[in-house]
């Protein structure tokens, strides 16, 4: 057969590769359906959300067929073209406010997992909300790089390590040892509630944590950057910005640019979805400076007019 030309029946590492895809969101198929067969809206979306429209934007082409199927192994390698197992990106990919994410292997990963908005033009004034409104749903190479969340130009903002440290961004913690098929290796999960493993194995090698770390919750940052996000919540829906699920107001129309900028850090931190640990001082500032620009009409903290927010409603 021709398949032992590449293949052994000692080959066992792609057989847990698979074994662990199968395990992954990737392979759920969920969002799969974002595609021109069920909207012709959803043609913009086939390029992160089906194997053939991520295949088909590589080359600038579009999508060719029918059929629309999940992310899988062919997705990310074309072993029957190029005779390796290379992956299909391996160039930088530029972010949608022009900042080059360049960390390896991870580059692929940034091709979908970014904000599909650049802050810098999309937060104006006079923006009129929806319940879009924001970066969309995967903003995790801007948050890990320290950029796309809307900057106060009078705050100052940082970044935490795992900005530097991690060579090849997300494949350093998601792709680390796997542990069966619940985490790691290509489930890309980091936890796994059913069978109660979490995978630190990213993080404590000798050149990061060192062993120390044994829950993500790691000196509170989990903790703290959720209340920050219930507070940020909390002060939107009182700013009459956010509506009681702290989704965007709808068809709210906000005056000012440091206003929508809020709700914007809001969604790209809450998107995010790592509760901080991606980049725990970028989200720290992202919302705290909302929070007190809010409060305070001051980004950090010091009030410096009678009114905090500035904005208009629709009619």
């Amino acid at each position: 057969m021709q398949c032992f030309t590449c293949h052994g029946d000692q080959d066992f590492a792609l057989v847990a590769a698979k074994g662990q895809w199968e395990h992954s969101i990737h392979a759920s198929g969920n969002n799969a359906d974002r595609n021109r067969n069920y909207s012709s809206s959803y043609q913009t979306c086939e390029k992160c959300h089906t194997n053939e429209g991520f295949v088909a934007n590589l080359t600038g082409g579009q999508a060719a067929g029918d059929n629309f199927s999940a992310i899988g192994c062919f997705t990310c390698h074309a072993p029957h073209t190029n005779g390796t197992l290379a992956l299909r990106v391996t160039g930088p990919a530029t972010l949608a406010d022009g900042t080059e994410f360049d960390k390896g292997a991870a580059n692929l990963c940034a091709s979908c997992h970014q904000s599909r908005e650049n802050v810098n033009t999309y937060v104006a004034d006079s923006v009129k909300l929806t319940t879009r409104f924001g970066p969309h749903h995967g903003p995790q190479s801007d948050m890990l790089i320290g950029t796309g969340g809307y900057e106060y130009p009078e705050y100052d903002y940082s970044n935490s390590a795992h900005t530097n440290v991690t060579e090849d961004g997300c494949i350093n913690c998601h792709m680390a040892s796997a542990i069966g098929y619940a985490v790691g290796g290509h489930t890309f999960n980091m936890a796994d509630s059913a069978s109660g493993h979490d995978n630190f194995n990213g993080c404590n090698v000798s050149a990061c944590h060192n062993g120390e770390v044994t829950s993500f919750d790691l000196d509170g940052v989990q903790t703290e950057i959720v209340d920050l996000l219930d507070t940020l919540k909390n002060v939107l829906i009182t700013a009459d910005l956010a509506d009681t699920t702290g989704a965007p107001k709808k068809d709210k129309i906000v005056k000012d640019r440091d206003s929508s900028g809020a709700v914007f850090n809001y969604m790209f931190v809450e998107s995010d979805r790592s509760e901080g640990i991606h980049n725990t001082e970028y989200a720290r500032g992202l919302l705290q400076s909302a929070i007190n620009f809010l409060r305070t009409g001051n980004p950090n903290g010091i009030s410096n007019r009678k009114s905090n927010i500035v904005m208009a409603r629709s009619h």
